[in-house]
């Protein structure tokens, strides 16, 4: 049987030796058309600013009744956003919390948020040298309290463990809580009771580390960076000084026998890189000296501390010269020292970006966050933002870090000049639209204080006739995790490169899956390879411009 060759076949068996030959010829006309560097990176340098100014999550917090929502506005007149929200249950210490009361609560976590502050809540049952509430009694109002955290979760920064003795501090209970067994049940109640990333702060570390390893000596189980952020209870409990710097033992905090002043400031460094350090001074002394204050500030990376109290420790440091440094130093504070953006890509392109951001503050993040690259329009306003895949809150204090990230330009991003920033919003739905909950970057003219974004450059072009190539990008702006994932348009067989073998995959599949219109991808990047380095050309293979060459010159024969 016969079989008739089609024109295609007739074409590649009987000449197919000699088109080779000619596509050689024209490789030199393919090695120079068709392909382009990725735009190059530009570097901005940016200044850093000594502005004191509120953010949310750090610094000095003022004291307030969460049932009385007087002062709340006056929080963030004084560049402060945190509060200690007293829950006073004196009232309660053999029953129930009344549905009044709770309303209260509510009112002020409301409150709160009305002003654009969080809130450090702590329950206690006496304003000092008081009693406090049988165990059953504080077991039943912490689950009496858990909707409301569960609520509020939003404006809740931390909480204090509270519940027992004078002032909610764990020492001096009427009701005999002051033993391990007790203050784990509470503590584990606690926890319980609270959204999962939130975090508890407690009166002495060498309580945490009985009620965690069973011996006040024995730090065995401490926080790291294999278990930070984990969901664990231990992973869940911070520090909490309420006599920091009033004397050799903080007047009882480091009290474990055989642990020097020194160790225990190792051992809550050590923790609070992954959670929350802080409390109040309460008497002068030696240690309270600016510069012994801010060196261990610097090692337990504290987040946030008391301005009403000492009043005498606050005036000396003031009266000293180191009150500012103190105040802008306090938990978290990032400065950016430079960033790498390119001054132009296509839609459907990659934007390649860098940057480096300090942590300048004592402490860190320690509740959810994210790290939002956005886009916004020049004409119409319109902001376009992606999170990261990072975590800020391994961006300690002291330390410098460098972020890389490759976004996708979806193609139906309108073309113009946009505006690229940084925005770290609030995790919370419910105020992530707030700017008063966007974190600010310590430096000269990059904060935007209508949308809440730190702007890097003002003038990146979107356009058609950038340099750079087109990749098969979804139809959202999103950081690209793994460039093995990311195709270029043109690139058919899916092997990285845009050569004569794509070429061939689209001959052998026009109608399905593919259109003669996507020869146009094909042709607009032929010659590139996928993520190509910045400033260095992607050179065809010989083999490729062969295909090409023999593709094209059999057109030719075919008409």
């Amino acid at each position: 049987m016969k079989c008739k060759l089609t024109n295609y076949e007739i074409f590649f068996s009987a000449f197919g030796q000699s088109l080779l030959v000619l596509g050689i010829l024209l490789a030199p006309w393919f090695s120079s058309h068709g392909i382009g560097d990725e735009p190059p990176l530009q570097t901005i340098v940016f200044q850093p600013s000594t502005e004191d100014f509120a953010n949310p999550e750090r610094g000095f917090f003022h004291f307030r009744d969460l049932t009385n929502t007087s002062g709340y506005n006056s929080v963030r007149s004084q560049d402060h956003s945190l509060i200690y929200g007293r829950i006073l249950a004196s009232n309660f210490r053999n029953g129930p919390l009344s549905q009044s009361f709770l309303n209260q609560i509510q009112a002020g976590f409301d409150a709160a948020r009305a002003n654009g502050i969080k809130v450090k809540p702590r329950v206690a049952y006496n304003d000092g040298n008081g009693p406090d509430a049988p165990k059953s009694v504080i077991l039943n109002h912490i689950q009496q309290l858990k909707p409301l955290w569960e609520a509020n979760k939003d404006v809740i920064y931390l909480m204090d463990a509270g519940f027992i003795g004078w002032w909610g501090e764990w020492h001096h209970s009427t009701n005999g809580l002051d033993n391990n067994a007790d203050r784990t049940e509470i503590l584990n109640a606690l926890l319980d009771s609270l959204p999962v990333d939130r975090m508890v702060g407690i009166r002495t570390p060498h309580f945490k580390r009985e009620i965690f390893n069973g011996s006040p000596a024995d730090a065995t189980l401490s926080i790291s960076a294999e278990n930070a952020f984990d969901g664990s209870n231990l992973s869940r409990v911070g520090h909490l000084n309420d006599c920091f710097l009033a004397s050799s033992s903080d007047a009882g905090t480091y009290v474990t026998p055989g642990w020097t002043r020194q160790e225990e400031i190792d051992y809550i460094g050590g923790e609070s890189l992954y959670g929350p350090h802080g409390g109040e001074t309460c008497s002068l002394s030696v240690f309270c000296a600016g510069p012994n204050a801010i060196s261990e500030m610097q090692q337990l990376h504290t987040d946030y501390l008391h301005i009403g109290w000492h009043p005498d420790v606050i005036q000396s440091w003031r009266d000293d010269g180191y009150f500012d440094e103190i105040s802008t130093r306090l938990g978290y504070r990032y400065e950016l020292q430079n960033a790498k953006l390119p001054d132009e890509v296509k839609p459907s392109g990659l934007l390649n970006m860098e940057f480096t951001i300090d942590n300048i503050g004592f402490g860190e993040l320690f509740n959810p966050r994210n790290v939002e690259i956005t886009l916004e329009n020049n004409t119409s306003g319109e902001i376009t933002s992606a999170p990261l895949q990072i975590d800020p809150r391994f961006w300690s204090g002291g330390t410098s870090n460098e972020v890389e990230a490759v976004m996708s330009i979806p193609e139906n991003m309108a073309e113009g000049t946009y505006t690229v920033g940084i925005k770290m919003p609030d995790y919370e739905a419910s105020i992530s639209d707030d700017v008063r909950y966007s974190i600010r970057f310590a430096n000269e003219g990059v904060w935007d204080d209508v949308t809440g974004i730190n702007v890097l450059k003002t003038d990146l072009l979107i356009s058609e006739n950038a340099a750079g190539a087109t990749y098969q990008v979804g139809e959202e702006f999103e950081e690209i995790e793994d460039s093995s994932t990311i195709f270029l348009k043109g690139d058919f067989d899916s092997d990285g490169d845009v050569d004569g073998s794509d070429l061939l995959q689209w001959q052998r599949g026009i109608g399905n899956p593919f259109q003669f219109s996507d020869l146009a991808d094909w042709q607009a990047n032929y010659g590139k390879s996928s993520v190509v380095p910045t400033g260095i050309h992607a050179i065809p293979e010989p083999e490729s411009l062969i295909l090409v060459g023999s593709f094209f010159l059999g057109l030719i024969f075919l008409r």
